[in-house]
């Protein structure tokens, strides 16, 4: 098989490969090639909606504001309308937004008890068809001249004073840059390339429930990383974020412990906790939220990580991928961090 060259590659189809793929074609700096392990883009681990949250830390502004503004483009960008819905979000014991008291929220949702928690209401948060946003950016760059690789699997790179060599499957070739977006998988091959990071990957169970439409459409307990959203297919997902063991052959685990702990915590609040029945559970891996929004790059500045933004990312991606080729193309980009040790 003949080499393949490109002068962009990104390495997996999830939102934020996406993103950045159809970012390069619209700024039309050269060839590009998006690979993945499967066949088609990746939705998001959840179901069909997924919830748009904003960090509230005043450094990550920027790219709340830009995000917001490419999700409300949208119907002009990827030639879709993404059933952005703007229903709010309520914040347990948050600061900085409008507070609720336990029976202000009782009288908005009856299925909330009177004598639950001071809360805050955001209401720029919304949730977004994460399916028809996926299919329709992969639409949009095979419309624009780039190459998709389905089913392929990134094996090496060596990045070089001309390049990065890669072998992905049965191809081998060569990118001038490339961009790694797999994830947690992407933490890997920063350690394989030796970039130090502050990044570290986290555990992320969900269970799945059949709660009533009388609860807020998204509930986020900031402080005790929990999330519990309404899907949009008659079910919710609770969702509880934790660290991850880092050890070789480490897999993501239920924590079904936790679990129990949330439920018996809430279910004063939430009288639904205590009687639904858990339909699914499963667990996965992320990567923590970085300090700042920006790019990490190998040492010789052609292979470069987006960055991670943990729960955040299905609002932040958008802009997160613009950020990263902007300053990637300005060679401004983030090089090897400093060891913190």
């Amino acid at each position: 098989m003949k080499p393949h060259a490109c002068e962009f590659l990104v390495v997996g189809a999830g939102s934020t490969g996406l993103a950045l793929v159809d970012h390069l074609l619209r700024r039309d700096v050269g060839s590009v090639t998006l690979l993945d392990t499967l066949n088609s883009p990746q939705a998001g681990p959840t179901g069909t909606r997924v919830p748009l949250l904003a960090p509230s830390d005043p450094q990550w502004d920027l790219c709340v504001r830009r995000s917001r503004e490419l999700y409300e483009g949208w119907s002009d960008w990827i030639e879709i309308d993404p059933e952005l819905r703007r229903c709010g979000a309520l914040l347990p014991e948050a600061n900085g937004l409008l507070p609720l008291q336990g029976v202000d929220s009782a009288r908005r949702w009856s299925s909330l008890q009177p004598d639950g928690p001071v809360c805050m209401h955001d209401p720029a948060a919304a949730t977004v068809d994460s399916i028809s946003v996926a299919a329709a950016l992969l639409w949009r760059i095979r419309k624009a001249g780039g190459n998709f690789f389905p089913t392929t699997c990134l094996s090496s790179l060596v990045e070089t004073s001309d390049g990065v060599d890669f072998t992905a499957g049965v191809r081998e070739g060569t990118a001038s840059h490339v961009f790694l977006c797999v994830g947690s998988e992407s933490l890997n091959w920063l350690d394989r390339l030796g970039v130090r990071h502050q990044l570290a990957h986290e555990n992320v169970s969900t269970f799945t429930l059949q709660l009533s439409d009388d609860l807020p459409p998204i509930i986020y307990w900031g402080e005790e990383r929990a999330l519990l959203f309404d899907r949009g297919d008659g079910l919710h997902d609770l969702q509880l974020i934790g660290s991850f063991e880092e050890s070789t052959g480490a897999l993501p685990s239920v924590d079904w412990n936790r679990y129990a702990s949330f439920r018996d915590k809430w279910k004063d609040w939430i009288p639904q906790l205590d009687d639904t029945e858990t339909l699914k559970a499963s667990a996965r891996i992320q990567i923590s939220c970085m300090g700042t929004p920006s790019a990490i790059a190998s040492a010789g500045g052609r292979i470069v990580f987006p960055g991670a933004c943990g729960e955040f990312s299905p609002l932040l991606f958008p802009a997160l991928a613009e950020m990263t080729v902007e300053s990637h193309l300005a060679g401004t980009t983030g090089g090897l961090l400093e060891d913190l040790a």
